[in-house]
């Protein structure tokens, strides 16, 4: 979601990459998803696990509130702010709670119970927070802060040093076997598998207010008259969303002298919130479904479409939280049930519901476009992973920026570099099959592919089998093995074949 290595039009931060890794290690270790929500709202200001004053997996964690698109040129400083702050209530509303809130920055929301004070008690909290420098006249660079105190800086030089002059130490030995070698190389071992935090900035939020805005100290804000920054009406106190308060009805202001992220960020991930589950769950079901719970995954709203299973939505969110916010469990449970498991051909759920709306079948979907290029990468043996190098990188780690569109995204209908998008297009279009037919990335795959099968097996007949479970984890029927065994015993170029195989749309689409 909106994520971008180059943050920025025209004032570089090529930080990003930090923030995208991050999010990758927390899904991986499955960190508890209210703590996901407090880390990206909050993280610096969140304990340090290891009683270090600076946290800097805290840090890189708001760099979810440093992605914003908004002009880098502009010199109005306050115009610029609220374009800001706009962008972080709409990306964290949207995404957390599937509310438009943007919709009342000019006006009370037209169709939720969202009046425009509530818009400017939240704004006032990411007013009180600084993403960008205030030392540029013109341009809006992101701040960047220092990921280690110094005391860590120095923990971090010193475990260096002595691993520097150890390894000096045992390579001076000509008999590695002398027992005083053996003990450095056991400290040696010691000292190289000790994880050391990561030194360097981190693209980050910070308390504090912007120094060159007319609201230059943390603390309430006016409503902008029709969203006017130019025309600041009456002061609200910081806040959440009335609607939905709750416990959380007194204003932040009330509850600490800080800019009030921390409270939000509690809010936003209390169990207690009909939302927050619920839009996730929402969202894990639309990524093996297709289609959500609801519909619309970004507007759970009075315009958004009614829930087709209102009842399994509540309880697959009270059965979220009560395993710790564990998303590992949440797309455990929903990938062994009964629905999922489906085949995407069934003639009678077809004429009975022809839109799917109930689930009755498995809907047919295309790979996206992330997941093409790894899986190109994957067929022919090229996929790099954390234990092996030499080989290519996953999409997710596709250097981009706004100046930068990535080919495999436009050909297969990724959004647009650091936009917010609930539900990709899924289109059939002549480029993608010209793609697949005369691009690179996909030759590379069936000669990749040829080269594991010939190091795999001398027999065309366990070739073709192999390839045909690589492809599309089956065996080829009866007629398949038949004509695709004559191709392969005239031809002294079977990558072609292979092409012709990942061509198809068996191998483009998951049924």
């Amino acid at each position: 979601m909106r994520y971008v290595e180059e943050v920025g039009y025209y004032n570089f931060t090529d930080l990003g990459w930090r923030y995208r890794d991050w999010v990758i290690r927390a899904l991986n270790n499955d960190m508890p998803y209210d703590q996901f929500i407090h880390h990206q709202i909050a993280g610096d200001l969140l304990p340090n696990p290891n009683g270090s004053t600076v946290y800097g997996d805290g840090l890189v964690a708001t760099g979810f509130l440093c992605m914003g698109n908004y002009d880098d040129q502009e010199s109005d400083k306050d115009r610029l702010y609220s374009e800001v702050i706009d962008d972080q209530i709409d990306v964290i509303t949207r995404q957390f709670l599937g509310l438009t809130v943007s919709c009342a920055r000019c006006h009370d929301h037209k169709f939720d119970p969202i009046p425009t004070s509530d818009y400017y008690a939240m704004a006032g909290i990411f007013m009180s927070t600084r993403v960008l420098d205030t030392r540029s006249r013109i341009g809006a660079n992101r701040l960047k802060i220092q990921m280690l105190s110094k005391e860590e800086k120095k923990h971090r030089s010193k475990v260096h040093r002595e691993r520097i002059e150890l390894q000096n130490q045992f390579d001076a030995f000509a008999d590695k076997t002398n027992p005083e070698a053996m003990a450095i190389e056991r400290r040696l071992d010691a000292l190289n598998a000790l994880p050391l935090p990561q030194d360097g900035e981190a693209m980050a939020a910070q308390e504090g207010a912007y120094s060159n805005s007319r609201l230059n100290q943390i603390g309430d804000m006016p409503i902008y008259l029709r969203g006017d920054y130019r025309a600041p009406g009456k002061v609200v106190p910081r806040g959440v969303l009335s609607v939905i308060a709750g416990k959380h009805a007194q204003p932040i202001s009330e509850r600490t002298k800080q800019s009030g992220r921390l409270e939000l960020a509690k809010w936003i991930a209390d169990p207690q919130n009909p939302l927050t589950a619920r839009v996730m769950v929402n969202r894990v079901w639309q990524h093996h479904f297709g289609e959500g719970i609801v519909r619309t995954p970004n507007n759970f709203g009075a315009l958004g479409q009614r829930p087709t299973h209102p009842k399994l939505l509540d309880w697959l969110a009270k059965r979220f939280i009560d395993s710790g916010w564990s998303l590992k469990k949440l797309h455990r449970e929903i990938l062994l049930s009964a629905t999922y498991r489906q085949h995407s051909n069934v003639p009678n759920s077809v004429a009975a519901d022809p839109e799917n709306k109930l689930f009755g079948r498995f809907n047919r979907r295309r790979l996206e476009a992330e997941e093409v290029h790894d899986a190109l990468l994957f067929v022919s043996g090229r996929l790099k992973t954390h234990e092996t190098q030499g080989k290519e990188a996953r999409a997710v780690y596709t250097h981009t920026g706004h100046l930068k569109p990535w080919r495999f995204g436009q050909i297969f209908d990724s959004p647009a570099t650091g936009t917010i998008l609930a539900k990709r297009n899924e289109s059939t279009s002549a480029p993608q099959s010209l793609f697949m037919l005369n691009d690179a990335a996909a030759i590379k795959a069936a000669h990749g592919l040829e080269s594991a099968l010939n190091n795999k097996h001398k027999r065309n007949g366990a070739k073709l089998n192999t390839v045909y479970h690589t492809l599309y984890t089956r065996s080829p029927s009866d007629n398949e093995a038949k004509w695709a065994l004559a191709y392969l015993r005239q031809t002294d170029k079977p990558w072609t074949l292979y092409h012709v195989l990942l061509c198809a749309n068996e191998f483009l689409h998951v049924e």
